[in-house]
């Protein structure tokens, strides 16, 4: 794996959550009831509520999505969902770098020319669930399956696949991603550069946020149990029948509260 340019810079986020670069969680959160690392959405939330993260809510189209474009949105949620902003889509010239990554097993090549920084991610998993799973959250010194860049604690490479997927830019973002296997048995390589181009782009998150019945933002568990407390109270106060002026007045304040 290998990063060009800076790996992180310092962005003003209006709201985040999580852990975020350059800090990176202080151990791997290992499942280690899972055979074969077979990791699945339930071993991601387990990890991200571990960071004070609400679960994934994937589209109502997530079936019908190529196996690149999961994985593509699953690295933007696991962005938006801590306060980044979203990777732009997936370009086509860059996917077939990434295939050409996937098919060796190994880090996708960069584009010749054309970028001002970036990172390429590859990993042998049995789902792109669980090569998320690897790159986010088993990425340290002491994984169950090992990242490779990262045979001990304090080496370069722990940690890098999650850096370059929650990578702080304030510029545009673009993706390519590739895969090649069998259910159970995948390859899977992603780059993410910026300053490319993003003429050419093969898959956009602004199309697909179409379906998700509530647009994903920064997701902390403590602002959903908040609002859920919240709710809570509100309908008990409604059996007691309070004025519907005042009732409209608090929910239109709370509806403004979750705007993204």
């Amino acid at each position: 794996m290998l990063v060009v340019g800076a790996a992180c810079t310092s962005t003003a986020l209006a709201a985040t959550a999580g852990v975020l670069p350059p800090r990176n969680p202080a151990t791997d959160c290992d499942r280690t009831d899972t055979v074969n690392a077979h990791w699945g959405i339930a071993n991601i939330n387990a990890c991200r509520a571990l960071e004070g993260i609400g679960p994934l809510t994937l589209p109502s189209n997530w079936a019908a999505l190529t196996t690149v474009a999961q994985g593509f949105v699953l690295m933007n949620l696991e962005r938006v969902n801590r306060g980044l902003p979203a990777i732009i889509g997936l370009s086509g010239s860059l996917s077939q770098l990434a295939a050409g990554g996937a098919a060796n097993s190994d880090d996708p090549e960069f584009p010749a020319r054309g970028f001002t920084g970036g990172g390429g991610l590859w990993a042998g998993a049995a789902s792109v669930v669980a090569a998320d799973y690897m790159w986010m959250y088993d990425d340290g010194p002491n994984g169950l399956d090992p990242n490779l860049a990262c045979p001990h604690a304090g080496a370069p490479g722990c940690w890098m696949h999650r850096d370059i997927i929650l990578w702080r830019r304030s510029g545009a973002l673009v993706a390519g991603g590739g895969f090649t296997g069998s259910p159970g048995d995948g390859s899977f390589a992603y780059l993410v550069l910026d300053g490319y181009s993003t003429a050419g782009l093969t898959f956009t998150w602004k199309h697909e946020l179409q379906y998700f019945a509530v647009k994903p933002a920064v997701d902390p568990l403590a602002k959903a149990a908040k609002a859920h407390a919240k709710h809570r109270r509100k309908k008990k106060r409604g059996t007691r029948k309070r004025p519907a002026k005042k009732a409209t007045n608090k929910s239109r304040s709370s509806i403004t509260i979750t705007v993204a």
